[in-house]
């Protein structure tokens, strides 16, 4: 009688052993999803510099970092196939020359699309600083203030009143009180134009809560007036006519 001899039963694979297996499987799967992104990126770059379709938008033309003033030579043209909705996102060729001056908000590898999201306006004009300030209407002329406007900021302090600010550009008025410095419950608020110690002054003045503006628009300048003693004011032989 002849003996058959039948084959064990195989042991299931250990949980290491699943594991690894699954761990394998994940790795290469990620690895194939991570060189198809890199292709496609790749793709669209070189779709992006050699196509002769779609819309003409800008690249860096080198790397442009963040805080630094941008020029026209900044920027080369390009055209790029997508959605309207992400050109519309993207600065044109047609609005290069209506950039100049203004700042990167991050840095921009060069050839990179620009995103008109990242370039934004100087806080003012001359490398000057907005500061908003909040005061109460009766002592901003009313609240009879508008954008364009020029004011001189003043001080009453314990001994003098001083002209802390001469004829500073309004850029923004506020009537809801909201971003300003010091009581945030404000009901006006002024944005104005400003050097880095003039904003120091007035700082100061509004955490003393004594400051008022006068509107100097066509005025002459009341630059480097001299402080008026508080003894002085209500004195016609010391004020003048």
């Amino acid at each position: 009688m002849t003996t058959q001899t039948l084959p064990l039963p195989t042991a299931p694979p250990a949980d290491g052993a699943i594991r690894r297996r699954l761990s394998t499987r994940v790795s290469r799967g990620h690895v194939v999803m991570v060189v198809a992104g890199v292709a496609g990126a790749v793709l669209s770059f070189a779709a992006l510099h050699q196509g002769t379709g779609g819309t003409q938008v800008v690249v860096a033309a080198h790397e442009i970092r963040a805080g630094e003033a941008v020029r026209p030579a900044d920027f080369r043209p390009a055209r790029l196939s997508a959605s309207s909705g992400l050109v519309s996102a993207l600065v044109g060729a047609g609005d290069v020359a209506r950039l100049r001056g203004r700042i990167a908000g991050t840095t921009i590898a060069a050839g990179e699309p620009v995103l008109r999201r990242t370039l934004r306006p100087r806080a003012a004009r001359g490398g000057l600083r907005a500061m908003s300030i909040p005061i109460d209407p009766s002592h901003a002329v009313g609240g009879r203030l508008a954008a364009g406007d020029r004011v001189d900021v003043l001080f009453a302090g314990e001994r003098a009143v001083s002209v802390i600010v001469a004829d500073a550009a309004v850029l923004a008025v506020d009537a809801r009180g909201h971003g300003g410095i010091g009581e945030s419950s404000s009901p006006f608020t002024v944005t104005i134009a400003v050097t880095a110690r003039e904003s120091q002054l007035v700082a100061a003045a509004v955490a003393d809560g004594d400051i008022s503006l006068a509107h100097t628009t066509g005025a002459d300048s009341a630059k480097g007036l001299a402080p008026e003693p508080l003894d002085r004011v209500g004195d016609p032989e010391a004020t003048g006519p």
